[in-house]
């Protein structure tokens, strides 16, 4: 079993990214979905992608790689917009061949399954829109398994 910490939107909030890896310094992956608008060597530990606030950013704005036989994109998520946003994430997986896929970017949760393709937005440990809380996730595949866990980040 792999332990992944999945995370988005801080938003300068340095401290956000340390507490993500005290609080689960037992996880194989920590994933940054983009906007951290920091530097790049703060996001050191992480597999990270650029958001569209990331301005002086270096980092990539799409990254794939394989945990346990499942292919995942990482990447903002911007580039799906806001009408139709989940059959135009359905499409990128599609033509990547993901089974999962990372984003962030809404600032709100999201866990879909779809036709064995998972959507997984971690929402914002900064700035949670749509009444959600700040927030971040946890993924644990096992093989065929993969189980989603939001987590709220301290007030």
């Amino acid at each position: 079993m792999k332990k992944v910490v999945i995370m988005s939107d801080n938003h300068c909030q340095y401290n956000h990214l340390q507490y993500v890896l005290k609080q689960h310094p037992d996880a194989d992956y920590y994933i940054h979905c983009g906007d951290n608008e920091g530097y790049d060597d703060q996001l050191e530990d992480f597999i990270a992608v650029r958001g569209n606030n990331d301005w002086g950013s270096n980092l990539e704005r799409v990254k794939f790689i394989t945990i346990e036989n499942h292919r995942i994109g990482i990447c903002h998520g911007h580039q799906f917009g806001y009408f139709n946003k989940e059959e135009n994430m359905l499409e990128f997986c599609k033509e990547h061949d993901l089974d999962i896929l990372c984003s962030g970017h809404t600032h709100v949760s999201m866990n879909i399954e779809y036709e064995g393709v998972y959507l997984i937005n971690p929402g914002s440990t900064a700035l949670p829109r749509g009444g959600s809380k700040p927030s971040y996730a946890i993924m644990e595949i096992d093989g065929g398994n993969v189980r989603i866990e939001f987590l709220e980040m301290p007030e």
